[in-house]
């Protein structure tokens, strides 16, 4: 996030200078009167063989509970389109982005949300969501470029937040920062790297939704707001916590990242929804606090249900401080489609995901790596 300097100048002379009194400019406002919504939801696929489906995701989507929320907030549903599954065929998708936003106005803001699977193509270096009818042509399904395309000629707004939740949808930051010049202001927030697959959980959206809605844990800074930038953090280390994922942010100077989204619910009171580990039987999980009573702390393991609550004293956790390899570090990163280790460099690290580059390949190849995967050559 950029950050301004204010320079100050003191003045000595004969003559007393009163102070000007600096006024705190008002962070912009999110305004859902001026909001039209895209949102495609796709669990299931007319090629299952190609593209697996989410049967158990179904149970309380978080596409719909997305659209809900935006309609509940007052976006009206004239301004909305939501497209699930059957109804997500790329001629529809293309056909109805295409006409919202040749109803949109000048200064109004687009919200764009896609959720299912994703496709890259290294070599081309181009990424394809795949709509419900898509098959083994890449032309079959939906280009990231062309969504781009389409944005920039007809959308007559001001900004454009585009949030995805699939294989490879950080190709959506990429494209946003090659139009870091357009009229339209774009900030992006993704579940993973535009080189990575994501998780086959709800995980990312529901980071977004928690901000959105205002939970406390999401208001990082206190101040009783949630901005784009506190949901884009909360996502990015929820998402490296839980998944070991890397989500991408990016906002351009017309779309600052200090945007308010919502008043918080009440004031976030830590330890609580605390990032932990708790020692059980010899070994060290990863929890969040979600009830305190004195030194002692309710918890929620990550990836098990509320049958495995428990309160745990200090003895038995942690705070999570995950353990990283510096910048050109040598290492091996095992590949989870043939269960192998191959030789890498680190690039850079966060949070205990590593960027990597592969021996022998360029940049093309580039990943995130999650803390289970990578290892010192020579362990």
């Amino acid at each position: 996030m950029n950050q301004l300097r204010f320079h100050t100048w003191f003045i000595v002379g004969c003559a007393l200078i009163p102070a000007t009194p600096v006024v705190a400019e008002e962070p912009p406002r999110w305004n859902p009167a001026k909001t039209w919504v895209f949102a495609v939801g796709l669990l299931e696929w007319q090629h299952p063989e190609m593209w697996k489906s989410f049967p158990a995701a179904k149970v309380n989507r978080r596409d719909e509970q997305l659209v809900r929320y935006f309609e509940q907030a007052g976006v009206t549903k004239d301004r909305t389109v939501y497209l699930q599954d059957a109804h997500a065929t790329k001629a529809r998708i293309v056909s109805e982005f295409g006409k919202l936003l040749d109803r949109t106005q000048p200064g109004d803001l687009l919200v764009f949300y896609f959720c299912g699977h994703g496709s890259r193509d290294r070599g081309a270096g181009e990424t394809w969501f795949a709509n419900y009818d898509a098959g083994e042509e890449r032309d079959s399904a939906w280009n990231v470029r062309e969504i781009f395309k389409t944005i920039e000629a007809r959308f007559h707004g001001r900004q454009a937040l585009l949030l995805a939740d699939c294989c490879h949808s950080g190709a959506l930051y990429d494209e946003a920062r090659k139009h870091h010049q357009s009229h339209i202001a774009y900030a992006v927030l993704t579940s993973s790297y535009s080189h990575n697959s994501s998780t086959g959980k709800w995980t990312f959206s529901d980071s977004v939704l928690a901000g959105l809605r205002g939970e406390s844990n999401t208001d990082l800074d206190g101040d009783r707001t949630v901005t784009l930038a506190e949901v884009a953090r909360h996502s990015e280390t929820e998402l490296a916590f839980v998944e070991g994922q890397k989500s991408m942010f990016f906002s351009a100077h017309g779309f600052p990242a200090g945007t308010v989204f919502v008043q918080a619910k009440q004031p976030w009171k830590p330890p609580v929804g605390a990032r932990i580990e708790v020692e059980y039987k010899g070994k060290w999980y990863k929890a969040r606090t979600i009830e305190v009573n004195g030194n002692q702390w309710k918890v929620r393991y990550i990836n098990y249900d509320a049958s495995w609550d428990e309160w745990v004293g200090p003895e038995r956790r942690r705070p999570y401080q995950p353990w990283q390899f510096a910048a050109g570090d040598k290492v091996q990163v095992r590949w989870e489609i043939d269960d192998k280790w191959y030789p890498a460099t680190v690039r850079d690290s966060w949070y205990g995901l590593h960027f990597v580059r592969y021996d022998g390949y360029n940049a093309s190849a580039d990943e995130w790596i999650g803390p289970q995967s990578i290892r010192l050559q020579g362990e």
